[in-house]
């Protein structure tokens, strides 16, 4: 007699010994803290070295920070110059500015204009200028012709004359160590000729002959009233608008050859 193969299933399915995922269950892969092995401990004996190891470590570490924190320090005062570096050419470069601007605007007149000078101004200048002629006839003693008498402040035309070459001795000795020809063109062009035009134009022949101020006996008028109907005459006589050019031919450079 055949068995029932649904018999036999049933069977499987009581005892559980049949496996419904098709797979065997594994036992449990967890390892028994007691299994695990122990830590090796340091041995006694090797601890000084150990400590010994890690001082000379540390104080390593030290001192790269400190070679760090003496970088940082140096960065920092680095920084710290180049910013006044900075800020000093930022200045510079204002005040040139400043000085292209003052020396365009030639309406405006400089330190150099006695009619123009205010009072600070004015009394820098005297002082300079009376520097510069004490020093310069002790320096370059004079013949009496050309001689530069005491009361040389009294003569206007001698303070022009004077404190301009005080100028111009200033661009050629001031401002730069390096020579330069300005230093002999300073005597060659500006020194001698302003003394010969002194003793020319001066007009204290008098006063070093008496030996004290003289005020010159020849003086001359201011401009005469008739000088605004004069000048209104001649505009009159202009045209509003210019109507002529020169009377000749003046050569050009165009291409064309022409001429205007």
């Amino acid at each position: 007699m055949s068995k029932d193969p649904r018999h036999d299933s049933e069977n499987d399915d009581v005892d559980g010994s049949a496996d419904p995922g098709g797979t065997e269950q594994n036992p449990s892969t967890e390892n028994d803290p007691e299994d695990e092995e122990p830590l090796p401990l340091l041995a006694p004996e090797l601890l000084p070295e150990v400590v010994t190891e890690l001082a000379s470590t540390s104080e390593q570490h030290e001192r790269q920070l400190g070679k760090l924190d003496a970088t940082v320090s140096a960065l920092d005062g680095t920084v710290t110059e180049q910013s006044d570096v900075l800020e000093q050419l930022t200045t510079t470069f204002a005040a040139f500015e400043e000085g292209l601007i003052e020396k365009v605007n030639q309406a405006k007149p400089s330190r150099w204009a006695w009619g123009w000078l205010t009072q600070d101004e004015a009394r820098a200048l005297w002082g300079e200028t009376r520097w510069f002629v004490d020093w310069f006839i002790g320096r370059y003693p004079l013949t009496s012709a050309v001689s530069i008498p005491p009361c040389w402040y009294r003569h206007t035309v001698a303070v022009d004359e004077l404190s301009d070459v005080y100028a111009a001795w200033r661009e050629a000795y001031c401002g730069t160590s390096r020579p330069t020809t300005a230093m002999i063109a300073w005597r060659d062009r500006w020194l001698w000729p302003a003394i010969t035009r002194l003793a020319a134009h001066a007009n204290w022949r008098e006063c070093k002959e008496n030996r004290q101020h003289v005020e010159p006996s020849a003086r001359q008028d201011l401009t005469d009233p008739d000088f605004e109907q004069f000048v209104d005459d001649d505009i009159a006589k202009r045209p509003e608008v210019r109507t002529k050019d020169m009377p000749w031919p003046i050569k050009t450079d165009s291409p064309a050859g022409r001429t205007a």
